[in-house]
């Protein structure tokens, strides 16, 4: 009788997490410390402990502090952000229990930014409007936690790609995957799988680069469901152009001008976003339309006198309210973008706005559980997909330093939830014909003495998702032109092919991204209103008369279904007038 284990090594685990990020750790630790006989197990094709963005991020976190009035933060974002999509009790939630999930974290041994009397330095700052603080976090801020979790008996597996999820009576019963350096296949039994492995950035840049919405669409074939997948298209920071360089290259609002010298804030940006000005839908649309109509490049002019929000950024970045290694990281932005300007001898330097994506749209509840038993999902994989930003992609929903605030936040919601559940759960049991098919599914491009090259396939997806003509002033004609493109793409996956193991990788890649692509543009068109980030040229208005509404998008049979489900604005504080 044929036996899973002469498919490939078995593996077993009480919990296993996919992505071993920031969210990843602190999630382990809290499951060990709610259930410490809880056997965990992370599994990551990267690093454990080195992977994922937060070492990139410059260490920010957003909370509301103790002088911070909620209320108020609550008001500006669900009306002026979120426009009443989001989740207003997961948003609450955040407001209230973010800055102790912090200080958890500095308990763990993880360095935060004090102030004189031991506590948790709050900074005001451009950085943080209408009510809220942010503070800094050691960019050095998941070895502590790895030494813990290791401490706490938690395992750790690298270099491993996860690609499909198990099922079996309609539960997540494990995943399987391969080593990215010696090809070998696993099969991980588990009782609970938490998804802790970002979200779908498309690779378009270096700082999301790893992003690219495997877990996404891991949960999607499994048949979870999706929620919010049009936010999947966040156009941001502003750097110099061709200059690959993503923090330290902003410049302010106000010196951003078309090429006649006109201020797009003043053109297009009624009042501040969740990251100040410049990350502000209106913003962006604007940008594309200056562009669009032959009022381009944008520059930023620097003989415009930098504003008071300025002023705070070079406190921010002299060290006087960061940590020493955070602000060491900053001036060396800074220093790179100083170097870059002065062999040009211009006041103007040429700018360009970077797509990062950021679609994070499996659907969770309040315990960041998907709508499939013994599967969860955290920090990007899940930020849109529990609505506690609202109508935008997230980051930046909140604010900035809220996708490293939301992944460790969500991580402590769901640590002891998923250990719970998997301390309770009956043995898993692995259907032996669907590993099977798993597995040649994956090995399949390696296989093959020639096919598609899998690089075209990704810069394939990447014509379409990045141009702003489709992706940020939607219109029915682009969006389903954009769908054509990406039907078109599907019918090459088949016939994909890998060269080394590392290319194999970069297959289902593309295959993840491909799908992403595609829900992002269903729900897209199917929304036929403008709200927040989602524009549509030929629906400009919002309408909450019909569409304050979530689109849920589920796989049934090998179909794409997408579904509306309505806002319980009813039992929600703050309703649209």
């Amino acid at each position: 009788m044929a036996k899973v284990e002469d498919l490939g090594e078995v593996v077993s685990a009480d919990l296993l997490i996919v992505g071993g990020g920031i969210g990843g750790l602190v999630a382990a630790i809290k499951a060990k410390e709610e259930c410490p006989d809880v056997d965990v197990l992370i599994v990551e094709k990267q690093t454990v402990g080195y992977a994922g963005k937060a070492p990139k991020t410059g260490g920010f976190v957003c909370f509301s502090g103790p002088n911070d009035d909620i209320d108020k933060f609550m008001e500006w974002h669900v009306t002026k952000v979120g426009a009443y999509l989001e989740d207003q009790e997961m948003l609450e939630r955040y407001c209230r229990e973010s800055l102790g999930c912090f200080e958890k974290l500095s308990e763990w041994g993880v360095t935060l930014a004090k102030n004189a009397e031991g506590k948790v330095a709050i900074m005001k700052s451009w950085l943080a409007p209408h009510n809220w603080s942010m503070t800094t976090i050691s960019l050095d801020m998941m070895l502590p936690l790895r030494a813990k979790a290791r401490k706490m008996g938690v395992r750790m597996l690298n270099k491993i790609q996860i690609v499909k999820l198990l099922t079996f009576d309609n539960r997540v019963v494990g995943a399987v995957g391969f080593s990215i350096v010696d090809g070998k296949f696993y099969i991980f039994k588990a009782k609970a799988t938490l998804l802790a492995n970002g979200a779908c950035s498309y690779k378009v840049k270096r700082f999301w680069m790893s992003a690219a919405g495997e877990g996404i669409a891991a949960a999607y074939w499994a048949g979870a469901e999706m929620r919010n997948a049009e936010y999947g298209n966040l156009y941001a920071h502003i750097v110099a152009k061709d200059l690959d360089s993503t923090i330290g290259g902003m410049y302010a609002a106000e010196q951003v001008v078309n090429a006649l010298g006109e201020s797009l804030v003043k053109k297009y940006v009624p009042e501040p976003g969740p990251w100040g000005y410049p990350v502000h839908p209106t913003f962006s649309l604007g940008w594309e339309k200056e562009v669009r109509e032959g009022r381009g490049p944008i520059y930023a002019d620097l003989t415009i006198p930098r504003s008071e929000r300025e002023a705070t950024r070079e406190t921010v970045v002299s060290g006087r309210t960061m940590l020493p290694k955070s602000a060491e990281f900053y001036a060396k932005q800074e220093e790179k973008i100083k170097k870059y300007w002065q062999p040009t001898s211009t006041t103007r330097i040429e700018l360009e706005l970077y797509y990062h994506g950021e679609q994070s749209c499996i659907k969770v509840d309040h315990n960041m559980q998907t709508t499939l038993p013994g599967l969860f999902a955290i920090g990007d994989a899940s930020y849109a997909g529990s609505a506690t930003a609202g109508a935008t992609p997230a980051p930046p929903g909140i604010t900035q330093g809220c996708g490293l605030g939301f992944a460790i936040v969500s991580a402590m919601w769901s640590g002891p939830p998923a250990a719970r559940y998997a301390s309770e759960a009956p043995e898993p049991e692995v259907d032996y014909e669907q590993v099977k098919q798993f597995k040649n599914e994956i090995f399949a491009p390696i296989k093959r003495s020639g096919g598609v090259p899998v690089d075209e396939i990704i810069a394939d997806i990447q014509d379409v998702v990045v141009p702003m003509k489709i992706n940020m002033r939607r219109h029915e004609r682009g969006l389903k032109e954009g769908l054509f493109e990406i039907e078109r793409i599907k019918r090459k996956l088949p016939n994909l092919w890998a060269r080394d193991l590392h290319y194999l990788m970069k297959c289902h890649e593309a295959k993840a991204m491909a799908i992403c692509a595609e829900m992002m543009f269903k729900a897209a068109l199917m929304r036929t209103e403008s709200r927040g980030w989602h524009y549509r040229e030929d629906y400009p208005e919002r309408d909450d008369k019909n569409w304050l509404k979530w689109i849920i998008v589920k796989k049934e049979n090998e179909t794409m279904k997408l579904y509306t489900e309505d806002v319980p604005i009813h039992k929600y504080r703050y309703k649209p007038q």
